[in-house]
């Protein structure tokens, strides 16, 4: 009897697991359920999308579902609602079909965090390319636009209305923007950049969203439309009681990135897997971490021993014209992971001073005091931000030493980077720690 793999959700971890299983076993039927009519698709460029930087919706997806279905003779179940799955009997019920399989692989990734108080209120979420064309037509045809949140979302979305010449609030209840990704230093050089086009308010609770303002412990702002941008959690309503879930909510994992229930995998977004830097439980919801993810899952299903190592947070993202990226640990997780850290913070130009365009680049180093060991860094620049990030990355995943990030052979041309790498003299600065 052919065996069956169902694969609960169409996104990065779930094709990849998909196309990974049907590469290793082209004898096997392999299912695909997805709720929307889009698969292998990209949540990333939403806030592009609304910028108007392209038009077409299809180029959200990186395949579509008939490419599967001719290719790889994957089936694809779209605009298909999950209802329930029954672990014990090993059966799906989507629609008005009941599947069977003999390996899941779930993939349902993040929902966004809501307020219920604002439902049905001209409140507008950021979440999946399938609704894109929907929020770009409503967010245009408004004026005056207040975000709520100063994470990465709402600084992207921040810029994407700026752009299109909107009247931006972006209220947040931190002291700075990305301050769950930066330290202080850095996130108030991004903060400045913000501010220079957004209305912040900053260190503000929102308390009411009426249909035309928003109410915070310290004043009420007139807006025609509200973006929450307050993250997203496991999408896991399924499965609680059925499997474990970790500490951050999502699905505990281990290296195969197989369930609590033999044979049932979750991968993306709905997976915590282990942070290489403070060996602690992570939920780190991240399109590369997902698509990883979802081969190594596929990989086992597949009969090929695959393991996922784990994740050290890589995360970039941009305002206008400075990058900003993160990976590691920031100094309050360090601390709270239990290290002592010591840290660096250097501003450089990203080319030779007499070759044309220089511009600002900030790094920030973290440390171990004790070992010397590299815990995590943080660029903020107008070029050259995500390679260098890359080269933190790693290094944290060998485990380096801040005398071994200082002596990495790091690249020089004039054009592109200068002969002391901004990366050498803040790894140079911790030495002297």
């Amino acid at each position: 009897m052919t065996e069956t793999l169902v694969v609960l959700g169409g996104g990065a971890a779930g094709m990849s697991a998909a196309s990974r299983a049907r590469r290793l076993r082209p004898d096997i039927d392999i299912k695909v359920i997805e709720a929307t009519s889009m698969v292998s698709h990209a949540p990333c460029g939403i806030p592009y999308f609304v910028e108007g930087l392209f038009d077409d919706e299809n180029l959200f997806m990186t395949y579509t579902p008939l490419f599967f279905e001719k290719e790889r003779k994957i089936e694809m179940f779209t605009n298909t609602t999950v209802r329930e799955v029954d672990i014990g009997s090993r059966t799906v019920d989507v629609g008005n079909k009941r599947l069977e399989y003999d390996w899941l692989v779930i993939s349902l990734g993040a929902v966004p965090k809501r307020i219920p108080e604002a439902e049905g209120k001209r409140v507008f979420y950021v979440h999946h390319p399938a609704h894109a064309v929907e929020l770009r037509r409503d967010l245009w045809s408004l004026n005056k636009v207040a975000v709520i949140g100063g994470g990465i979302l709402g600084v992207e979305m921040a810029e994407a209305l700026v752009a299109l010449g909107k009247k931006v609030v972006l209220i947040h209840r931190g002291r700075y923007v990305l301050n769950r990704m930066l330290d202080e230093d850095l996130g108030k050089v991004v903060t400045d950049a913000v501010s220079k086009d957004v209305d912040l308010r900053l260190g503000e609770d929102v308390e009411d969203i009426g249909e035309k303002s928003v109410k915070t412990d310290k004043g009420k702002y007139e807006v025609d439309g509200v973006v929450l941008a307050l993250g997203v959690t496991p999408n896991v309503s399924l499965f609680k009681g059925k499997l474990n879930l970790g500490k951050s909510g999502a699905i505990e994992t281990n290296e195969y990135m197989e369930t609590s229930m033999k044979g049932v995998y979750a991968a993306g977004d709905v997976a915590e897997t282990v942070n290489l830097v403070s060996a602690e439980r992570v939920w780190m919801p991240f399109a590369p971490v997902a698509n990883k993810m979802g081969f190594v899952a596929g990989s086992n299903v597949g009969g090929k021993r695959t393991t996922f190592p784990g994740t050290v947070g890589n995360m970039i993202t941009k305002y206008r014209d400075i990058y900003i990226g993160k990976v590691g640990l920031n100094e309050a997780e360090a601390k709270k992971a239990g290290f002592k850290p010591i840290s660096a913070t250097i501003k450089s130009k990203t080319r030779a001073r007499y070759y044309p365009g220089a511009k600002d680049i900030y790094v920030r180093l973290i440390a171990d005091e004790e070992s010397k060991r590299l815990l995590g860094g943080q660029i903020v620049g107008g070029e050259e931000v995500l390679g260098r990030l890359d080269a933190i990355s790693v290094a944290l995943m060998k485990r380096v030493t801040v005398e071994e990030m200082f002596f990495a052979e790091m690249g020089y041309l004039p054009a592109i980077s200068v002969v002391w790498d901004p990366i050498t003299v803040a790894a140079r600065q911790l030495l002297k720690a």
